[in-house]
Order: structure tokens, then sequence, then C-alpha cells
């Protein structure tokens, strides 16, 4: 990957309140995969004490987002699919891994894990983008 593209991604992502509110911490970005973390948190969860779903689905589709911006595109989610295996609690964070499935001219497709601190899988998924013309380093 370019440094020009990681460097705008490294931008993105700490110049985003979103992301920053979720705590969202990225250790790996490289072509075509992603890896970030959120802490578990009370205020992030559901009434039952285990993350929310939507909170999970935000981590997934941020993560697979970043993946398919790597190739130095900017691209938009359009259409995602989470499968909630288990609860997130219990544990100390969750980290969300995202792998190109297919990387195309104008789509592109990510398969994720959601893991616990025991690296249970605690969801799976899939998400899909079109990427645009526009490019990260214009």
């Amino acid at each position: 990957m370019e440094k020009e593209i990681r460097q705008k991604l490294e931008h993105f992502i700490t110049g985003n309140e979103y992301i920053q509110n979720l705590g969202l911490h990225f250790s790996l970005i490289e072509e075509g995969h992603a890896m970030a973390q959120i802490p578990y948190r009370h205020d992030l969860c559901n009434p039952y004490g285990s993350l929310h779903g939507g909170v999970l689905y935000s981590l997934a589709d941020i993560v697979s987002g970043v993946a398919a911006c790597t190739y130095g595109h900017y691209a938009t989610t359009t259409q995602g699919n989470m499968n909630y295996l288990l609860p997130a609690f219990l544990t100390e964070y969750v980290q969300c891994e995202a792998r190109v499935a297919r990387q195309g001219k104008h789509i592109a497709v990510y398969q994720v894990e959601i893991r616990d601190d025991k690296q249970q899988v605690l969801q799976t998924g899939s998400f899909q983008f079109y990427l645009m013309e526009k490019k990260l380093t214009q």
C-alpha cells in the first residue's frame, strides 16, 4: 500500500468523531486487510449487558470499509450482513478482522470476523462496497 494512501486513511480515522467515540483502534492496515478493536464499555451495551448489535455492525462496517479503501479509492457501503453467533460480554474488548474476498473495479466484497479477548468468534459477516472513481490521494 502506498504511503500516501496510508496517511490519508490514518487522517480519516483520527479525524472522525464517530470512530473516536467508539474507542476504535486499528492494529493493522494493509492492502485488502484491516484489523481493529473497541473496548467493552457499559455505554456501548444493550440492556442485557452485551455490546449492542449496532455497535458491532458499525465496527465491522468501518473496518471492512477501511480495508476496501486500501487500494486507493473512496468506498461506500452498499450491503452488509452480520451473523450474531454469541453475545459480546465478559470480555475486555472485541476485535474485528476484515479480509478481501473480491476487489473489482467498482464492487468490493469483504469477509469479517469479530472475536472476543479469548479469540472466540462472536460474529461473522460480509460487506459490499461501491468503489468511487475519486481517489484518496486526489
